[in-house]
């Protein structure tokens, strides 16, 4: 073997240093691993089949740059890198709410709350102190006020409020919002006597004796009310305060009720850089026509904000006794429900929007008004074809047995509050019986006959809380009474995974965005929420108070545990 001399050591130099110089020229040089922003460790669940569970996740320019073992990951970590160490908790895919009154419910926070209040006479209590600190004759507003909690599930009276509010005319939305409370000098000042006629869709409610109005107001028929609240906050105030809520508890998105002022506000938070969550938003579909002027479109937007479906309502709810049904109600069988629109003048109104592709979200709680909806959309696919526009049922709430099937066969999503049913469950048999039960809130039931869940709170009908739907879904038991032993009808339960999956991937395939987040992939926005707590080792009722311990949207922490 031939010695390597001086002259013959330099010239392969020279060569290795030509080579790597052409390497670079061309663009071939050796690449290094990108550097991440923020680097996550421990137990994260994806969301996905396969694999269910990695050991770390990368993030970098807003998305998921890489997951897998913390080896694997261990190569994008570097000197900027923000590394979170899960250690006891767990990470899962940013959780979105799919139903929320997010506006509504930000004010909420700020106004007279009934909400779990079990007396008339707590609530006399309650409206006769807040009156102490008002001027004379000034207006009382609430809210949340439940009459199923109330001995015998009376309905209240205006002589009730008169008691103790004689000269401050009071209005009070019930729980679910789709009937209110108000004594006499409310109704009053808003003219409406004996001789006021019921509007379409609405109802006064009349003593049987004498006609006289009682002081409830159920659907349209609160449009008849000309109080106005004098609690002081902006729109703008609102959503902000709503903001702060939801990122202390863990939601990264949320579908929002929003008129074209709430889009503007949206639009500037963002600017600003203080939207803190994603926000789909839909609009009421009664300003179809200046949509479709405005070049107002679904899907316009970005990752952080975008038009969403158009929101119409056909029915009204159980608790008041005003969700439209085939059958009469077991507990007043002259009655079964308050439909919204007449049956073709609805079909019609879908076909529209279905037309001019937009989605649509169809407030539908009782069988007749789930069924009203699957109608249209089969109506309407029939005469303009297939379309992939994902309409929604809101709420779908009790369905009859032969409609199950006809979600999948149409593409309808159902999107459901799981609170609805453990808060419901306290009447439901009574106003609908046993048999109809069976089929209320049926989210098993629908996932077997092919549906897509998509999983809210309906906030500020129920507390935000997304804990409170995973809570639900998997015991189907009521929360403040911790009851029925095994759960309501528990044949429907879902697993904790399977809850999860429809309060992220429901929630995104529900927006046409479950490519963009809804599980945790390389790729995907890089949304996370994670519990101070690992929620699959607990019992279910610690799940309700395991602590949120990061909110992270597109990579950045909005929210953390120690925060102050």
């Amino acid at each position: 073997m031939r010695k390597l001399t001086r002259a013959r050591f330099a010239f392969a130099v020279l060569l290795l240093a030509i080579f790597l110089a052409a390497l670079t020229s061309v663009g071939c040089q050796p690449k290094t691993a990108a550097r991440a922003s923020l680097v996550i460790t421990g137990k994260i669940f994806t969301g996905l089949e396969s694999p269910p569970l990695v050991e770390a996740l990368a993030v970098a320019d807003g998305k998921i740059l890489a997951t897998g073992t913390r080896k694997e990951i261990k190569k994008y970590i570097g000197p900027e890198t923000r590394l979170i160490e899960l250690k006891d908790r767990v990470a899962i895919p940013g959780l979105i709410d799919a139903h929320t009154h997010f506006s509504s419910g930000g004010r909420s926070l700020i106004e007279l709350s009934f909400r779990g209040i079990d007396s008339v006479e707590k609530v006399q209590q309650m409206v006769a102190d807040k009156i102490k600190e008002l001027p004379p004759g000034t207006p009382v507003f609430g809210r949340e006020y439940d009459h199923t909690l109330f001995p015998g599930q009376r309905w209240p009276t205006r002589h009730d409020l008169d008691k103790v509010a004689p000269d401050n005319p009071v209005v009070i939305r019930r729980v679910d919002g789709h009937s209110a409370w108000l004594n006499s000098l409310a109704l009053r000042l808003s003219g409406i006597d004996k001789k006021t006629r019921d509007p379409f869709g609405g109802e006064i409610v009349r003593d049987p004796k004498t006609g006289e109005p009682t002081g409830i107001l159920k659907e349209s028929a609160m449009a008849l009310i000309k109080i106005r609240s004098t609690v002081k906050s902006t729109p703008e105030e609102d959503i902000l305060r709503a903001l702060d809520h939801a990122r202390r508890l863990g939601l990264t998105g949320v579908h929002a009720d929003a008129g074209l002022r709430d889009l503007e506000i949206y639009k500037k938070l963002q600017a600003e850089g203080r939207l803190t969550l994603r926000v789909y938003a839909w609009l009421p579909i009664e300003g179809i026509e200046e949509y479709l002027k405005m070049g107002l479109r679904q899907g316009q937007g970005d990752d952080y904000l975008k038009v969403g479906f158009l929101k119409a309502f056909i029915d009204g709810t159980l608790g008041s006794g005003t969700a439209l049904m085939f059958e009469p109600f077991a507990d007043d069988p002259t009655k079964s429900g308050l439909p919204q629109y007449p049956e073709e003048a609805f079909y019609e109104l879908l076909e529209k929007a279905y037309v001019n592709g937009f989605q649509v979200g169809v407030h539908a709680i009782g069988d007749k008004g789930v069924n009203w909806v699957l109608n249209a959309v089969e109506r309407a696919r029939q005469k303009h074809g297939q379309k992939d526009l994902r309409f929604r049922i809101e709420h779908a709430q009790v369905i009859k047995p032969q409609d199950f099937p006809r979600f999948r066969e149409l593409g309808v999503i159902a999107s459901m509050q799981p609170t609805h049913c453990t808060t419901d469950m306290r009447f439901c048999e009574i106003r609908v019986g046993k048999e109809r039960s069976r089929y209320a809130y049926a989210w098993r039931t629908l996932l077997d006959n092919g549906a897509v869940l998509a999983f809210g709170s309906d906030w500020p009908v129920e507390p935000l809380d997304p804990r409170r739907g995973l809570y639900s879904a998997v015991t189907r038991k009521n929360i403040e009474f911790d009851f029925p032993e095994g759960g309501w009808f528990p044949e429907q339960n879902l697993t904790l995974a399977e809850a999860i999956r429809y309060f992220t991937w429901g929630s995104a395939y529900a927006s046409f965005e479950e490519n963009l987040k809804g599980t945790l992939e390389p790729g995907k926005l890089a949304d996370l929420t994670v519990f101070g707590r690992d929620i699959f080792s607990l019992e279910p009722k610690e799940i309700l108070t395991a602590p949120i311990a990061y909110t992270i949207v597109g990579g950045q922490v909005v929210y953390e545990q120690n925060e102050k």
